[in-house]
Order: C-alpha cells, then structure tokens, then sequence
C-alpha cells in the first residue's frame, strides 16, 4: 500500500453537537518492556485518510496491547487545562518528514510517587495511551521504540503558598502517522482492550 493510494476526506466544519473540546483527560502509561505486541494496526486496505491514521478496534479478538503477565498500565491524572497533545512536523526534505508527537501534562502533588516517576522514566521509554476530552485515543510508542521525557522535564515544589506544585513530565515519540483508535475503543475493557493493573497496586 502507498500513500498516495488513500483516498483523502474533505474536511468540514464540526457541526453544533460535535465533541471538539480541547485538552487531555487522562494517560495510561505502561514501560516499554513490559509490552509484548501492540495488535492494533491499520486497515489493510484503507479507503480514506481517517483509515490510514486508525489503529485499533474493540472488536480486535486479541488484546489490543499485551503486557507481560503481571504488569499492565496505570492511570496517570492529569489536571483539567494543563495537558496537551500536538504533532508537529519534521524533516527538511519532502519524502522525508515525520511527524513528532509531543505530550505535555503536569499532575499536582510535589510526592514521594510523583517524583518516583520521573525519576524511572528518565531512563526507559514507555508505551503510552493518551485519552483527550474530546473522546479520542491516542497511541504514543511501539514495540521497537516507545516514548521518552522530553529534556528540561520541571517537578517544582513551588515558592510561594500559591504556587502549583507537581511533576510536569513531557514525552515525544517520532511518528510517521498519528495513531488513533476506533471510538469505541476502551482501555479499560480487560477482553479486548489494554490490561490494566490500578495505580496502587502498580509499579514502574
């Protein structure tokens, strides 16, 4: 298959009743080596751009995302206005661009687990899903290479009383595609979603 073989879909403006709310809701976050395969993948025959770009489905007979057993995801909050996801292009030479997701959340709490965190992940990369309020999945990270902190990640105690405190991590993964599941993909369906272990009994 060729990229030039998918048949683009006009884009038009969202209708009033359409979900187009910014920000990110919620991560569910997993080390690299602890996933066995990613199932999910493209059509193979896709008919349009949003085929090309969807990897997942909840009809999958397989677990979209195996994890060693044992291990699984955990559910990172992310505090509502302060999480972003973007893809921004890269390359300098038509037939040569990706794109770079970047996804920069802060969670509060200046803790013992938050800065726990930070401190595995400055050294392993991830497989990371990333859930946006506007309902949408996103898949950051495979098997070959998962996802890593960006430098200059900040946990700050803060200075003043009023201050935010908190971890503030900051991943990117290359891409040459945006990866998102199906909508009614759902991370914590245990048949055919990710299996995931709850943060408290979770560890890194």
């Amino acid at each position: 298959m060729a990229c030039d073989d998918i048949t683009l879909v006009g884009l038009s403006k969202l209708n009033a009743c359409e979900n187009n709310m910014g920000g990110v809701k919620t991560i569910y976050i997993c080390p690299a080596k602890d996933v066995i395969a990613i199932n999910a993948r493209r059509k193979a025959n896709p008919t349009d751009q949003t085929d090309f770009v969807t990897i997942g489905s909840s009809a999958l007979e397989d677990k979209a995302i195996e994890c060693v057993e044992g291990k699984g995801f955990v559910k990172i909050y992310c505090a509502e206005d302060m999480g972003e996801l973007k893809y921004t292009s890269q390359g300098n030479h038509v037939g040569g661009r990706s794109l770079k997701a970047t996804l920069d959340i802060f969670n509060p709490g200046f803790s013992r687990a938050g800065l726990g965190f930070i401190s595995y992940f400055n050294n392993a990369d991830a497989i990371i899903v990333v859930k946006l309020n506007n309902g949408s999945y996103h898949l950051l990270g495979d098997t070959d290479r998962g996802a890593l902190l960006a430098d200059g990640n900040e946990h700050t105690s803060g200075k003043a009383t009023t201050d935010d405190c908190g971890i503030n991590p900051v991943f990117e993964y290359n891409t040459p595609y945006s990866q998102i599941f199906w909508d009614d993909f759902d991370p914590e369906d245990e048949t055919n979603g990710i299996p995931i272990i709850q943060a408290s009994s979770a560890s890194a």
